[in-house]
């Protein structure tokens, strides 16, 4: 199912990663939500790089879920999503001569 598929009332899973939709939730005989394993994506290793060996058992994941309304809101599902690592970087020589011009710039 892609995103427009679903209306705002429905419950879905969502992938965070990807942010999409999965599909909508799997209910229980007793009511509750079923879960779906997150699968883990494994890093490719760099050139040269030996695999580390775990100490530890990795912890099992889940897909959050919640009403597709809200899920759009949280995980930023639909329309534009700003990439905060580009638009909102100041150097920090443009800042620091800012500063030294003006205390207080916007």
């Amino acid at each position: 199912m892609s995103d427009q598929e679903f209306s705002d009332e429905d419950f879905v899973y969502v992938d965070p990663d990807l942010k999409k939709a999965i599909g909508l939730v799997e209910w229980d005989k007793d009511g509750n939500a079923k879960p779906i394993e997150w699968p883990r994506v494994e890093k490719p290793l760099a050139e040269g790089e030996t695999p580390r060996k775990s100490f530890r058992k990795p912890k099992i994941r889940y897909y959050p879920w919640g009403s597709y309304k809200t899920m759009c809101k949280l995980y930023k599902l639909q329309g534009k999503v700003k990439d905060k690592d580009t638009e909102d970087y100041i150097k920090l020589e443009e800042a620091v001569s800012k500063l030294q011009n003006e205390p207080y710039w916007n």
